[in-house]
């Protein structure tokens, strides 16, 4: 009879765990969000679906498009100088993981290679992205503006 009982737990304990194993479907929830605030693009989504642990890994992959001048001290901008850069995006975190749930949130801060004569500095003007979120099983492109 002993042995019966702990079979049948043995089984109701095997059958939890495969039930937890097989909930984890990893998926996005709501939409991308991207945001610019000076020389830095901030991009954010939430990851659902990933189970009962306590971290996930995600990574940010793609390029971003630089367009950048130089500016003299009186805001003014020579006609020539000016560069168009790609510049490639590899960076991969952790986050933490509740109730099988994370915010993912990558900043990228592209930075010009253009080199200004005299008294001059660069500005970045604009930039656009070609960017992808992805991890345990879930892809995110975004591309903009």
């Amino acid at each position: 009879m002993r042995r019966v009982s702990a079979l049948i737990a043995a089984l109701a304990m095997s059958l939890i765990l495969v039930g937890t194993v097989l909930s984890a479907n990893a998926h996005q929830v709501g939409q991308t969000s991207v945001s610019v605030s000076n020389n830095t693009l901030t991009i954010k989504a939430s990851i659902a679906g990933l189970g009962n642990v306590p971290s996930a890994d995600f990574s940010l992959t793609g390029s971003v498009d630089v367009f950048s001048r130089c500016y003299n001290n009186g805001g003014n901008k020579p006609q020539a100088d000016n560069k168009q850069e790609t510049i490639a995006v590899n960076q991969t975190q952790t986050f933490p993981v509740r109730n099988g749930r994370t915010n993912v949130e990558f900043s990228v801060t592209p930075l010009s290679t253009l080199d200004c004569p005299g008294n001059q500095v660069v500005v970045i003007e604009s930039f656009s992205w070609d960017l992808t979120i992805s991890g345990e099983g879930v892809s995110i492109n975004s591309t903009g503006p």
